[in-house]
Formats: structure tokens, sequence, C-alpha cells
């Protein structure tokens, strides 16, 4: 073996000897539940069980199961033990996406529960959001939300209807697929970029009767402004997200130039 071997080899042995023992079983956990060993609601072994089993001690199997539970595959309740949860759905923060596009690429199956599309004046908020003038109309597209049977959002688009005309004799489509998809294809239109403010509260009576859950559950409310590439301002999104179901994943990288700082 050449010195160059040796190095590689040696660098192989102490990336592998770095991986903490407890993200090894939180992988192999992970693993055996997306492979379907357990399932929804089901119960995983106790940490004394799962403690033989993979040769570690308590404090080990807590931390693998503390990364489990960051990423919503379970949690942990204290009397019962630790309860496979249904995952939550990731929204990447990076580029444009709808809420239907980001269900499916999941592999989750979307369909649509209650849908209206009308021609109206647009609101004085989402005038001066859109930059509107004159009792300009927009389309407002309602939608419910269903991932794998259960009601997941409740979503508002308001729409500059002079780009998009005749988009209520498609309302068909939009029972089939993503709003975003049917405005490339039909329309042509290509969304350049997007503000997104996101904000949490508690479901009260209106969103408890929108989706179909208790009140006071984790919501996300989120206003999102679309732009065309000529950046005209061209869609306002309004949302309301079970968050016990949904999440937001924000991409960051670097830290903003500063100037000479003062001591």
């Amino acid at each position: 073996m050449n010195k160059e071997d040796g190095q590689r080899n040696m660098g192989k042995q102490i990336d592998k000897e770095e991986i903490p023992f407890y993200f090894k079983i939180y992988k192999s956990l992970r693993e055996e539940i997306e492979d379907g060993i357990y399932k929804v609601g089901d119960l995983l072994p106790s940490e004394v069980e799962l403690g033989e089993r993979f040769g570690a001690s308590r404090t080990t199997i807590r931390n693998a199961l503390g990364e489990l539970e960051k990423e919503g595959l379970v949690s942990r309740k204290r009397g019962k033990g630790t309860i496979v949860q249904e995952p939550k759905t990731t929204q990447n923060l990076n580029y444009i996406s709808s809420f239907t596009e980001t269900l499916k690429e999941k592999g989750i199956e979307v369909t649509t529960g209650s849908l209206t599309v009308e021609l109206i004046t647009a609101p004085s908020k989402i005038a001066s959001l859109l930059n509107l003038e004159n009792d300009e109309k927009v389309y407002l597209v309602q939608r419910t939300r269903i991932a794998n049977d259960i009601p997941i959002a409740f979503v508002s688009n308001y729409l500059l209807a002079r780009v998009i005309p005749g988009l209520e004799f498609k309302k068909e489509i939009l029972r089939r697929e993503g709003l975003y998809q049917l405005l490339e294809r039909e329309y042509g239109l290509q969304l350049h970029r997007a503000v997104e403010t996101i904000e949490a509260y508690s479901s009260g009576p209106l969103e408890s009767d929108l989706l179909q859950i208790p009140q006071r559950i984790p919501l996300f409310h989120t206003v999102r402004v679309t732009y065309l590439e000529d950046e005209t301002p061209f869609e306002v999104v309004i949302s309301v997200i079970r968050a016990d179901k949904y999440e937001y994943k924000v991409y960051l990288e670097g830290r903003p130039h500063r100037g000479k700082e003062v001591f």
C-alpha cells in the first residue's frame, strides 16, 4: 500500500469513527419507520428495550429519539412512550413552490375539498399589495387542500385578472393540479420571485370549521406576494396551514456584508 492509499484509508476510518453512536441508532430507527416496520400510531420499544437491542446507554437512546422527534417522526409522551407520527411536509423557502407541488413531491396524495373561483373587485389591502388602481378586478381562488384524506390548509389566491382571462372556466383543471402548473401551461407565465410573511397562531372557530379541527391547534398564517419576470405584482396568497402537519425550512448561507465595526 502506498502512502496516498494509506492516508485515504485512514481518512475513511476517521470519518467512520466520528459518526456518533446515537446518530447510527437514529438512522436505523428512521429507516424502520420509513419502511413501515413501525406505522403511524405505533409505539416504539421502550428506552430499556432499545438500549438492550443496540447495546447503548439510555442517554444515547434518548439522543437518538430526540433526533426523530426533531424531524416530526415521533412524539414522546410521559407515561405513554414514543409514538410514531405522520411526518410533516417540509417546504423549502429558497424557491417558489405551490402548496400542491410541495406535497406531491413528498409522495402525498393531494385532493381539493371546497373550491370557488370568482372575479371580484380587489379588496383595499390586496389592491395595495398588487399596486392596483381604479377598482381593478382580480380572480379570487379559494380551496381547501386535503393531504392523505386530512384537511391541511385553506388557501386564498388573489390573481391579477387582466393577465389570466377566463380563469373561471378552468375550475375543473384546478381540482386536479396545482395552480402554478396551470398558470405556466395555460398562460405561459413565469413566476420570478415572491416575498412571504409567516406568522403562528392558534385555531379559532373559523379555522376549526374550515379545517375540521379542534380549536387551539397550532397554525401558520402566511401572506405571499408573487411577482412576474417584469416585476409586476401578480398574486397575493393568504394561507391557513396546520402547523402539526407542515413545516418550513429556510436555507441560509454566508454572512451579510458589513462596514468597518466601530468600537
